[in-house]
Order: C-alpha cells, then sequence, then structure tokens
C-alpha cells in the first residue's frame, strides 16, 4: 500500500505549491492525489497544472476547475456585467480560461468528480448532493449525510478538499473512532467512517495562513496534516499584477504583511 500525498485547493498559488511540492521530493512518498480546484483565485493557472502533471499527480474536478471548463466551451457563461470582474471567483476563473495551455484545458476537462485511494475515496465537495450543488462540509450537521454513504458503501474514509480547513468529522456515537497521536497525527484504524478535510494549499482559511496539506499512509492508517511555509507577499503581489481583485492577495497575509502590502501597492 501506498504512501500517498494529498493537496487541495492549491487556486493558482505558484509559490505555495512550488514549497508543498519541496517537501514531497523529501518524503519518500508513492504518489501525489489532488481533491480539486487547481485554479482560480490565483494567478497561475497554467503553472500550477503543469506542476502537478510533471509530478504525475491525478486529481479530482473541483467547482473552479468545473467552472473554468465550463467558460472555455461556452465564454457567455460570465455574468452578464462587468462586475464579474470585481468577484474574487469569476475573475480567477477567467483568468484561467486565458492562460490555460490547450494541453492543461484538456486534462483538467477530463478530471472526474471522485477518485477511489487505497483506504477510501477523494473528492472535492460533499457526497450526498448532486456534484453541480458543489456543497460543503463546515460541520458535523454538514457531514452527516455523506458519512451515511461512506459508511453504506464500505469506503469508510473520505478526503474531501473546498472548505479550505484542516478537520476530520465523525460520528461521535460510532463504535471506532479516530486516535490522534498527537496534534497533527491521528491514526485511522480499520472500520472507522470519518470525512477528512485536507486543507488549502493555496488559500486557506483555518487561522495559519502557510500552504496546508496531507500526508496518508495507509498501511500504517496515520494521517498526519502537514503545513509549508512559503512567500505568500509573492504570490499576492502576483495576484495584483495579473489585475485580479485584491481581496484575493489580501487573503494571504497575517495583519503585519497586509500593512506591508498595501504600502507597496500604495493602497
Amino acid at each position: 500500500m501506498p504512501k500517498i500525498v494529498i493537496l487541495s485547493d492549491i487556486h493558482a498559488n505558484e509559490p505555495a505549491l512550488k514549497a508543498v511540492l519541496r517537501e514531497v521530493a523529501k518524503s519518500k512518498v508513492d504518489r501525489v492525489v489532488c481533491g480539486g480546484d487547481t485554479v482560480g483565485y490565483g494567478a497561475s493557472s497554467n503553472a500550477c497544472v503543469s506542476r502537478l502533471r510533471k509530478v504525475s499527480a491525478t486529481s479530482v474536478m473541483g467547482n473552479h476547475d468545473y467552472y473554468t471548463h465550463c467558460l472555455l466551451v461556452d465564454r457567455t457563461a460570465l455574468p452578464a456585467n462587468r462586475d464579474w470582474r470585481k468577484n474574487p471567483v469569476w475573475a480567477g476563473v477567467a483568468e484561467a480560461a486565458r492562460t490555460l495551455s490547450d494541453e492543461n484545458a484538456a486534462w483538467l476537462r477530463t478530471l472526474p468528480r471522485e477518485l477511489v485511494i487505497p483506504g477510501g475515496v477523494l473528492a472535492h465537495a460533499a457526497l450526498h448532493q448532486h456534484p453541480e450543488q458543489w456543497p460543503y462540509l463546515r460541520s458535523l450537521a454538514d457531514a452527516l449525510p455523506t458519512l451515511a454513504l461512506l459508511r453504506e458503501s464500505a469506503r469508510g474514509i473520505g478526503f474531501f478538499g473546498h472548505t479550505h480547513r484542516q478537520e476530520i468529522f465523525f460520528e461521535p456515537t460510532a463504535a471506532v473512532s479516530p486516535e490522534w497521536l498527537s496534534a497533527t497525527r491521528v491514526h485511522l484504524p480499520e472500520g472507522v467512517v470519518c470525512a477528512v478535510m485536507v486543507g488549502s494549499v493555496g488559500q486557506p482559511r483555518d487561522g495559519d495562513l502557510r500552504a496546508a496539506w496531507t500526508l496518508w499512509d495507509s498501511d500504517t492508517r496515520v494521517l498526519e496534516f502537514r503545513h509549508s511555509d512559503y512567500p505568500a507577499m509573492t504570490a499576492a503581489q502576483e495576484i495584483v499584477a495579473a489585475d485580479l481583485p485584491v481581496e484575493s492577495a489580501l487573503r494571504l497575509l497575517d495583519d503585519d504583511s497586509v500593512r506591508e502590502f498595501r504600502r507597496r501597492i500604495g493602497m
């Protein structure tokens, strides 16, 4: 059974992805998989897809990937008014559609919605609603219907992106539950049913602004939440240089960095 790196929600943040892949290269892993949303928000959608393909990563489709594909098929998929240029989602999607190479666009188009990996299944969003609704798993209440599907299908563990957070949801009354080994490492015993939120490489939203990723060892059944430092100021400046909404840049920075960033761009 392999040791698997699970990335998700890279969101066109090439400095963050480069930092993570440098650490991945030192981790003696067997496989890299991605929980979707390689593109959007950031300035380097094409470069990030290329980097994933270079390490032979297997990915599922995220909502930003899907929106980009729809826009490549039909340019009228953008909102009719020009306010979409100020919207972080639509501006990032439009930038991705504009910059993706034909080969990378084809890769994006063929991404599946789910991927079976050793020990469980990988998807971008919850399993219990129509895929194009892209439902979030932000709480145990949100997760319960998906946990029921994981139990009924005997898949056990679901690995998910979309929320940009690292956490685990499981039924508190279940006979088997996760066993925390430390603040970042957890043993997931045989028979456990849980939803693992793997975090975001490019746009974390759980209070830790470092690039977040997850390491899963299906032999020992130990999962580790990891973080990588990266030059967030560089990524933020690239977003503004690409004429994308400044909001997408500010999300990457702590308070001190925000003040420095505003000074640099004259805000």
